[in-house]
Parts: structure tokens; C-alpha cells; sequence
């Protein structure tokens, strides 16, 4: 993770950086479970101390908290603990935990080609076969938390449920970075 720790007027001690470089990794692997980058002031207030936190996820979101006490640590904790409760509850706004929820079960195909290299003919055919099969189930959700779900997951679409309408939509990832959105008419 990239983390990045300024100071304004003051000078921040080793143990103090390392103390909120472990903290942030430690969310990040417990609540997003991918890279991010975090950028951290720490500044000196009135008699006391301010913490600044923000943190960039990969999804594109971005999680922001504040500080303040009379001791530099304690401002870098509040902070801390006010961005692990967003990225707590960003996590759980990712996992569907409503046991209502419409699922329904469809299959995932891997599909490749099989070319024998000594084989010239064949090298220009191009037809996908099937050649593993892994169930899975359509979740009911809204079309911004199939793309939060999108940011996270390492795969390139997401196939949904449609919780306003119940159809079936795709969410996926474009080419030039952005996310595209496929509702179909009925």
C-alpha cells in the first residue's frame, strides 16, 4: 500500500509513522483485501495536534476522517479508528446479507482453445471449447453496488439482478477504464 505521511511545523517521530502505516495496511487487508494509497497530515493546532486521513480504494472511492487531541498519537488514532468504521461499513455495503434476496443459480464457463503447437493448420482456428464449469449465483442489487462489487472483484463484469425492476443487468469494465452498464429492455 502507498501511504504517504506529511507534517505541517512539526516533525512526525519514526514510531509515530510506523504506528499508522501498520494500522492502514492492517484495514486494508482485513476490510478490502486489495492496494489502495493513503495520504496522512499531521499538523499542530492550537495546543494540540490534527490528523487528516484519506484513503483512495481501488474501486475509486474514497474514505476521508479527522483528528484531534491533545497528543499526536491519540489525533492519529481518532482518525484511524473514524476511517476503519467507513471502510467497515463500505465492506458490508459490498456483501449482500439480506437473506431475502433473489438468487438464482447459473453456470460460469472457462472457455479456450486447444492448439497443438506442432499442429500449423489448427493454429489459425480460433473456436472456444468448454473446459471447466463453477456454479455461482445472481445476486439482486442496484446498479452502483454491482460497480462497487466490480472495483473490488478481480473478475471484469457483474451479472445481477436489477433491485428495482428485477430483470437481469451486466455491469463490466471498459477498455478505457470506465464502467459500462447493460439494462435491457424487456
Amino acid at each position: 500500500m502507498n501511504i504517504q505521511i506529511a507534517s505541517k511545523g512539526i516533525d512526525v517521530s519514526p514510531a509515530l509513522q510506523d504506528r499508522i502505516k501498520d494500522r492502514l495496511e492492517e484495514m486494508m487487508d482485513k476490510y478490502i483485501h486489495r492496494e489502495g494509497d493513503a495520504q496522512v497530515n499531521i499538523s499542530r493546532e492550537g495546543t494540540g495536534f490534527r490528523t487528516l486521513c484519506s484513503v483512495h480504494l481501488p474501486s475509486g472511492a474514497t474514505m476521508e476522517a479527522s483528528g484531534s487531541a491533545q497528543d499526536g498519537y491519540a489525533a492519529a488514532d481518532e482518525a484511524l479508528e473514524h476511517i476503519e468504521k467507513r471502510l467497515r461499513r463500505y465492506s458490508r455495503r459490498l456483501k449482500d446479507h439480506n437473506a431475502a434476496a433473489k438468487k438464482e443459480a447459473f453456470s460460469m464457463f472457462i472457455l479456450e482453445n486447444p492448439v497443438d503447437d506442432s499442429d500449423e493448420d489448427a493454429r489459425g482456428n480460433s473456436e472456444p471449447i468448454v473446459i471447466a464449469e463453477s456454479p455461482g449465483s445472481i445476486k439482486t442489487m442496484t446498479p452502483s453496488m454491482a460497480s462497487l462489487e466490480l472495483g473490488l472483484a478481480d473478475a471484469g463484469v457483474v451479472i445481477f439482478n436489477n433491485a428495482k425492476h428485477g430483470r437481469l443487468n451486466v455491469v463490466f469494465k471498459r477498455s478505457d477504464g470506465n464502467i459500462g452498464w447493460i439494462d435491457p429492455k424487456p
